[in-house]
């Protein structure tokens, strides 16, 4: 997956994981509109697959984490199904070709996708946590 360097602080995702993950099967943790009504606050508990199997031929899954994000400047905005207590097929950080903004998608494995465009994107804390998803 492409780092979006557009997104600040993006280097402490990378940091952590070596990558920019895909955030497949990433727990939805905490959605909010922020206080000023044109922000997004996510919160994911994410890992990373490795391609090795384990006894019962589960894939073994490393680095869990709480991934928070801030997104402000917000248009285009497609998030009435979306919900906490989601799991995501994946995020997708991707620029706009059309105007200085990113847009976010956010697939749901639930039929709660959502989607946004944002003129600003923020990683606003990378917790190492447990498999299920609680602090350490």
């Amino acid at each position: 997956m492409d780092v979006p360097a557009y997104i600040r602080n993006h280097q402490a995702v990378v940091d952590f994981f070596d990558r920019w993950p895909s955030f497949h099967d990433a727990n939805v943790v905490a959605y909010e509109l922020g206080t000023e009504p044109d922000s997004i606050s996510l919160t994911l508990h994410t890992w990373l697959m490795t391609d090795e199997v384990d006894a019962k031929g589960y894939f073994v899954l490393r680095n869990h984490a709480l991934v928070a994000f801030r997104f402000g400047g917000l248009h285009d905005v497609q998030m009435d199904a979306f919900r906490s207590d989601n799991i995501l097929f994946g995020m997708e950080i991707s620029p706009r070709s059309d105007s200085p903004s990113f847009h976010v998608e956010l697939d749901s494995v639930m039929d709660m996708s959502g989607s946004f465009s944002a003129h600003s994107g923020e990683v606003v804390s990378v917790v190492p946590c447990k498999p299920d998803g609680k602090l350490a």
